[in-house]
């Protein structure tokens, strides 16, 4: 099949999130299953240099746009045998970050029409149109309402994937009609409207043949008032054409026995080794080199969603409690940031902390603990824990989304199981959970076997890219 990816970020181009993860490693599956896969990306000025240099340029043309013409520039590139489309506009993605700027309805509105434009340019006849989160989500309505992409796109079946329903694009009216230039009965009908305001999201989920997100437990979540966004009453009409397939990770990228990111490469077989890695990020932070503690860490947004605010509850408790190091990699709200610097100097012994990102120091913390901490109050995959599993690193996480799917409590009695769950929808702290985890630290018997388990799992790309595949067969034929 031919298949159309578009999506607001890619590694290892740009990555802000999982979505970027995701991006990186699903095509490529794709293509190894036979499908031909283009992926179109905005050409943000954040691209490594060591990428863009390998680029090549295809020819510029003009988009109409906002009642002009816009000029865009498109480059590609291929890697593991996914055809890259890069669009270049300088005002809307040469930007110091990528998200979050007062004019991202209409740099993402610029991105939908250019994406569908360069598909007709480059006659690029797709069997289907994968999009992603929000800033894509108008493409499935454009190819169906829009005259201009209409007769080319005849045949096309379109996804849509949510990595996150919390982000939706909603804007005004005035945003919808100036970036669109559709008719705005669009609006007053309800088609692309979503409690008074223009929803980029809602407009996609109505359009698309078919609604994915990224596991089946967050699928089932965001159908409910809990999860939903204000959302599930319209993914609850839509439950029939909705399902949840788990991400995988890139298990080339993510591999403890050939990773050079880390102190010491380990397999299964070699566990012995993991001891050099903690050693090593001991040291890194300044932190007593001991072996016969456990090393907790966590390398995450350090947001409200991640459960920061419960880590920020139960650390203190757990630190004078127990013997035990923590260190933590990540940035997010200033507040957030404080405390936990404040808990570095309270326990200059047991605690380290690095603000910001460090790619080779996520791998090294993910193959050095012996802990990985994810208190999130809902997380619609999660990344970090399969992660954790395939470096022999022990989740304890709470029971929600791709959390629930992926990690399994450990048993005493069968020795099955990979991790520690909380409930809080039961009640069942995360404090428990760490302190079951705790407790079996020291029996080798247990503590062994668990971190085997985790190894053991298969986290790759194959099965879940099967079952887009299918999906997309699915819908083809329908």
């Amino acid at each position: 099949m031919r298949i159309v990816m578009a999506a607001a970020e890619c590694a290892p181009f740009v990555k802000v999130g999982g979505l970027g993860d995701v991006m990186g490693a699903l095509p490529k599956e794709l293509v190894e299953l036979g499908h031909e896969v283009m992926v179109i990306l905005p050409k943000y000025n954040l691209i490594p240099e060591k990428y863009e240099e390998e680029f090549s340029f295809v020819k510029e043309i003009e988009i109409p746009f906002k009642y002009d013409k816009k000029k865009c520039g498109i480059f590609e590139y291929v890697q593991n045998g996914v055809r890259f489309i890069f669009l270049e506009h300088d005002n809307y993605f040469k930007r110091e970050r990528v998200y979050g700027h007062t004019d991202d309805a209409e740099r993402y509105a610029f991105f939908n029409r250019a994406a569908l434009a360069v598909m007709q340019v480059l006659d690029f006849k797709a069997d289907i149109l994968h999009v992603h989160d929000w800033h894509a989500a108008m493409m499935p309505f454009l190819v169906r309402e829009d005259e201009q992409f209409r007769e080319f796109n005849e045949n096309i079946k379109t996804m849509l994937t949510i990595h996150n329903l919390f982000y939706q694009g909603p804007y005004s009216k005035e945003v919808f009609l100036s970036n669109y230039e559709m008719d705005e009965r669009y609006f007053d009908e309800g088609i692309v409207e979503w409690n008074g305001k223009f929803n980029m999201m809602k407009a996609g989920l109505l359009y698309a043949d078919c609604i994915t997100t990224v596991s089946p437990t967050y699928r089932d979540e965001v159908l409910t008032e809990k999860y939903g966004e204000k959302l599930h009453p319209l993914l609850q009409e839509l439950e029939a054409k909705f399902i949840g397939i788990i991400n995988g990770i890139d298990t080339l990228a993510y591999n403890p026995a050939t990773d050079l990111m880390i102190e010491k490469e380990y397999d299964h077989t070699s566990m012995e080794e993991k001891a050099a890695n903690k050693r090593a990020l001991q040291k890194k932070f300044e932190l007593p080199v001991r072996g016969d503690i456990p090393l907790l860490t966590m390398v995450s947004r350090l947001s409200k969603q991640k459960g920061i605010d419960v880590l920020m509850e139960t650390l203190p408790e757990v630190i004078e409690k127990f013997d035990v190091q923590f260190m933590l990699l990540g940035t997010g709200e200033e507040k957030n940031e404080r405390f936990f610097r404040q808990l570095a100097e309270d326990y200059p012994e047991k605690v380290g902390i690095y603000i910001g990102f460090d790619e080779a120091l996520a791998h090294l913390m993910y193959a050095g603990a012996d802990i990985f901490l994810m208190p999130s109050h809902f997380e619609p995959c999660g990344l970090s824990q399969l992660i954790s599993m395939r470096y022999g690193t022990v989740p304890v996480a709470n029971k929600t989304g791709g959390l629930k799917d992926t990690i399994e409590e450990y048993d005493e009695n069968s020795h099955s199981g990979t991790g520690f769950l909380s409930d809080f929808s039961q009640e069942e702290s995360f404090s428990g959970a760490l302190e079951r985890a705790l407790s079996l630290y020291s029996k080798p018997e247990h503590w062994e076997k668990i971190k085997q388990n985790g190894m053991a799992g298969d986290y790759s790309w194959a099965h879940s890219a099967k079952e887009y595949a299918e999906e997309y067969e699915r819908i083809a034929r329908g």
